[in-house]
């Protein structure tokens, strides 16, 4: 059915809103994604449920949550991506079912899938900006999904022969949807008041897992002179995820700021011994000798 004018206002609305969108429209630096990228493309292709619906829950609930792309646990990355494929069969096999009552809802969920494959299939996430550069088009598809939503419970609520307690539900889902909008504007306010060094210290507080928030807030602390203190987060944060790749890096980098090259040659000398051609060791080598 055609969409009318109701539904193209709120849809705009909701995808203006938009945490995702306002971070354009605010054309301020975005922390990089440390998300340690499969190499090949098998790999890629086998991570791609998980990288859609990430940038799709950051895009619904974008509350509390940081810019970054968590990397996958290598033990467990088997299992958290069959967890995330099976996810997302079900989300589109739900979406597809409520086509004869919401047609919108396929629609909107659908546009957002398809956009969002290509990021996980062909491009390398690297280090590059997580949700800013990939989500402003899929969100017209998710904008478009909430907004069929709330037009709905309305529509529901409204029907004389709809039984009371189904009224009273339509109606409270819509208040809870219309708060989300709402929300999502605050969200946006409370998060462009943080310069890009307290948004990484809110991430690495709030979520005490996200070794990568961990990581750069202990840069910041090391290039702010408290090195001691970085030492401390990132030992707390290679306990917790001994397989994050940047915390040889990062050892090193803090040793050096601390007066330490010696010891930090003890970390680049391994890394360079497992991949001769590091650049980034063999630049931190010569900075090590430097400082001395």
């Amino acid at each position: 059915m055609p969409a009318d004018r109701k539904l193209l206002s709120l849809t705009a609305l909701i995808w203006l809103l938009a945490p995702a969108t306002q971070a354009l429209f605010q054309a301020r630096p975005v922390p990089a994604s440390p998300l340690v990228a499969p190499s090949g493309f098998g790999e890629r292709l086998f991570s791609l449920a998980y990288v859609v619906l990430e940038h799709m829950g950051w895009w619904l609930w974008p509350f509390g949550r940081d810019w970054v792309l968590r990397p996958l646990d290598p033990p467990a990355m088997f299992a958290i991506n069959l967890l995330f494929w099976l996810i997302l069969v079900l989300m589109l096999r739900h979406a597809f079912r409520l086509r004869r009552y919401n047609p919108w809802v396929a629609v909107g969920l659908g546009w957002a899938v398809l956009w969002l494959l290509p990021v996980g299939i062909f491009i390398e996430l690297g280090w590059q900006p997580f949700s800013q550069k990939y989500l402003l088009i899929p969100g017209l598809g998710l904008a478009l999904m909430m907004a069929s939503l709330i037009l709905q419970c309305v529509r529901f609520a409204r029907r004389p022969r709809c039984p009371r307690p189904w009224k009273h539900m339509y109606a409270f889902l819509t208040v809870v949807l219309l708060v989300w909008v709402v929300c999502l504007g605050v969200e946006d306010g409370i998060r462009w008041s943080r310069d890009a060094d307290e948004r990484v210290r809110h991430t690495a507080l709030t979520n005490t897992g996200n070794a990568p928030a961990a990581a750069a807030l202990a840069r910041i602390e090391a290039a702010s002179g408290n090195t001691t203190q970085a030492a401390e987060l990132l030992l707390r944060a290679e306990r917790a995820a001994p397989w994050y790749r940047e915390f040889p890096y990062l050892k090193a980098e803090v040793l050096i700021e601390s007066g330490d090259p010696a010891s930090a040659r003890h970390y680049l000398d391994h890394l360079l011994s497992q991949d001769p051609g590091d650049t980034r060791a063999a630049a931190l080598l010569a900075l090590s000798h430097e400082t001395e």
